[in-house]
């Protein structure tokens, strides 16, 4: 064997394992720091509402895996022995079928693209390939390559049935100040016939909610209630307290003399489709986006009004 070529290659290998372990650890560090996730879209939170494991198990599990063969590659390539050289070969068959199956899942079945799921099988295969180099067999690339391809089919025939919309595909009023950032992300479920729901609205319209982002979806589906809800779309895309709109139009007991938006009733139908299918029974209902991937689901209006108190989006409590 040429030894230059060899140590190139082994090199080469060492420096795809550090590079992918190094953005692996990278995310969870931003994950677990509040600041969201290297993958600029929101895919990876897609694709872990469909399988078992969330996003962040997904990731941890590939940090898990790139470590463990790196170590026994470690000391594989400095001992030679026939046994480690095994086990990172049935390490790396199971994760090419896990990976195939997962890339196969997104792209055909659900035709999301999360970029860190492709970075990650994107180094897998050039793990297969340069082990391949290093080993000297072609064999073992040919057998890996059909092992992710055969995965991916599977994963690609997986047929998803019709279900309730996710949080991301549904259509909400959306409100935010001038002083809001990217995180926190506020959704609130409510009733203009709710009281708990008003007293939240009532405590965010006599406090400061503009430097913070929020989405609110209406479950009233009767007419009056539509052309109140078009009237507070409307009033959206000011820069006043929505909230306080919210209640002075509550307070006033009349119905907006507006036009019904259009969709705005199939909008609400995919939000209360949601609601019932994530189990929720009454409102209000709060889901706090903290960051990327990291949510707190809140029920009842005294749990809501004491995060937002500790949140910092109402005053002290009295």
């Amino acid at each position: 064997m040429n030894i230059k070529a060899y140590f190139n290659r082994s090199a080469a290998l060492h420096l795809v394992f550090l590079l992918t372990v190094a953005a692996l650890g990278l995310d969870i560090y931003m994950r677990l720091s509040g600041g969201g996730s290297i993958c600029p879209t929101e895919a990876c939170a897609i694709v872990g509402d469909f399988v078992r494991l969330d996003e962040h198990s997904l990731v941890t599990g590939g940090l898990f895996f790139f470590t463990l063969t790196w170590g026994f590659y470690f000391f594989a390539s400095r001992y030679d022995k026939k046994w480690l050289w095994l086990i990172i070969g049935v390490l790396m068959a199971g994760a090419l079928a896990f990976d195939g199956a997962l890339l196969g899942f997104q792209f055909f079945s659900i035709q999301e693209q999360c970029h860190l799921c492709v970075g990650v099988g994107a180094a897998l295969l050039l793990t297969l390939l340069l082990l391949s180099l290093v080993r000297r067999q072609v064999t073992a690339l040919l057998l890996g390559l059909t092992i992710w391809v055969g995965g991916g089919i599977a994963g690609a025939m997986i047929s998803i049935p019709d279900r309730a919309p996710m949080l991301e595909q549904l259509r909400p009023i959306t409100w935010a100040g001038p002083q809001a950032g990217s995180w926190p992300v506020y959704h609130y479920f409510f009733s203009l016939h709710c009281p708990h729901c008003t007293d939240v609205m009532v405590n965010l319209a006599m406090n400061d909610p503009e430097i913070f982002t929020w989405k609110l979806y209406p479950l009233d589906t009767a007419p009056p209630d539509l052309r109140k809800l078009t009237r507070i779309s409307e009033l959206s895309d000011t820069d006043d307290n929505l909230f306080m709109e919210i209640v002075r139009l509550e307070q006033r007991g009349t119905v907006p003399d507006v036009q019904v938006m259009d969709g705005l009733a199939d909008d609400i139908a995919r939000i209360r489709s949601f609601f019932r299918a994530n189990g929720f029974r009454g409102v209000p209902v709060m889901i706090a986006e903290e960051s990327q991937g990291r949510r707190v689901v809140l029920t009842g209006g005294g749990n809501i009004l004491n995060y937002l108190h500790q949140q910092g989006a109402l005053g002290p409590p009295g």
